[in-house]
């Protein structure tokens, strides 16, 4: 098997499981404001531990680290807690089409709620325009959040001159950070990102942790009643093992794993323009995710490419779909300004510390002649279907009784 579907998760790295292991096993009590035994200053000093590498990553105080369940959770509080916090003050709020559904939806809750949302637009590249969002800028406005790097076609969003413009507007500036963490780096003293999502599933860490850095002074509401833990901004009993095995994943990050992981991209980026006719690489190909290749191949269905892959032992994803499990096609790619029939055909390839350019020579020797195979039998390319580029997306064309 070859994993290639680090973007969305990725394999645990066997330090961090050693790491979290003694938080099974010896160190499990809770890390509660009063501590009453051996057991839970255990238990609070390997939590702490790992705030402070967290937040020296960042260039931040330990104290602006609060831990969540990972991306959703952060992101929920990102949007929802400063909506809430700071609604005497504006009840608008900028963001992106093409963020990650858990901005999104908040977005559209907040919506129903009497909150007003200014979605920017997006280029080819899915790069936002500055001089739109200054222009959308209100005296109402309380939050902008755009996400550091997209998932799916990787194009990275200028967040230090974002920050600037927020920050001299005297505006909050949320940023999703969970795909570029320790990827691209980010210092909080340089630049002006109020509040910052990070996830550790996707750096080797365990699933189910993640953490907001919120900086020091920002109004923000927590969405959960109970306790005081996590500056009673989150509470619940931390979830010590994985909390710990998320600042080990920190720890044994190394600028190699990046270099790594880009010039696979680029090994990969080249066999692939060699060998394939009809395809377009989506995202912009410079400032970019590192490790993160997509593509659109023309006259093939992702979702068929995926599951011929994934039958010779190589685990990719798609933006198709069905691969998202609805009707619609990618948000993402739709609002990059890409036509229905092409945006079926994306495919994404992200690599980790653990894949080698061995791996990319038996995938290409295996993709090559599998879009050729289904480019034979495609409808597509004999124009039966989504044969007018300019249909609504949501018009969906029936498949007559004869080909089932």
């Amino acid at each position: 098997m070859a994993y290639f579907d680090n973007a969305n998760s990725t394999q645990v790295d066997e330090r961090v499981i050693e790491a979290m292991l003694p938080y099974f096993r010896e160190w499990y009590g809770t890390a509660g404001l009063e501590l009453s035994h051996a057991q839970d200053v255990g238990a609070v000093t390997g939590m702490e531990n790992a705030r402070k590498i967290i937040a020296d990553s960042l260039n931040a105080d330990p104290k602006a680290i609060i831990f969540t369940s990972g991306q959703t959770e952060s992101n929920n509080l990102a949007t929802r807690g400063i909506a809430r916090a700071n609604k005497k003050s504006g009840r608008h709020i900028i963001t992106t089409p093409i963020e990650t559904q858990s901005v999104l939806k908040s977005c559209e809750r907040l919506s129903s709620a009497d909150y007003e949302i200014s979605f920017l637009d997006v280029d080819e590249f899915g790069l936002i325009n500055l001089e739109q969002l200054k222009t959308l800028i209100r005296e109402d406005t309380v939050l902008v959040s755009i996400q550091h790097g997209n998932a799916e076609i990787g194009t990275l969003q200028p967040i230090e001159d974002i920050a600037k413009i927020t920050k001299s507007a005297g505006i909050l500036f949320h940023t999703d950070a969970s795909q570029t963490y320790m990827k691209v780096p980010i210092d909080t003293e340089k630049t002006m990102v109020d509040l910052i999502t990070i996830d550790a599933h996707l750096i080797h860490g365990p699933k189910g942790v993640g953490a907001l850095y919120i900086r020091r002074g920002t109004r923000i509401d927590r969405l959960h009643e109970g306790g005081d833990e996590e500056r009673r901004l989150r509470p619940g009993v931390e979830n010590i093992p994985a909390i710990v095995g998320f600042g080990k994943a920190v720890e044994i990050w190394r600028p190699e794993d990046v270099n790594h992981i880009e010039e696979l991209r680029l090994y990969l980026t080249q066999k692939v323009e060699k060998g394939i006719s009809d395809i377009r690489l989506t995202g912009h190909q410079e400032r970019r995710i590192p490790g993160l290749f997509s593509m659109l191949v023309e006259f093939i269905e992702g979702e068929s490419m995926l599951v011929q892959l994934d039958m010779f032992g190589f685990s990719v994803s798609t933006g198709s779909a069905c691969s998202s499990k609805t009707l619609q096609g990618s948000h993402i790619l739709k609002a990059i300004g890409l036509p229905p029939e092409l945006s079926h055909g994306s495919l994404r390839v992200s690599f980790s510390r653990f894949n080698t350019k061995n791996e990319i020579d038996e995938f290409i020797e295996t993709l090559i002649p599998g879009v050729e195979r289904l480019r034979e039998f495609s409808p597509i390319k004999q124009g039966e279907y989504f044969a007018n580029t300019e249909e609504d997306e949501d018009h969906h064309h029936d498949i007559p009784e004869d080909d089932w």
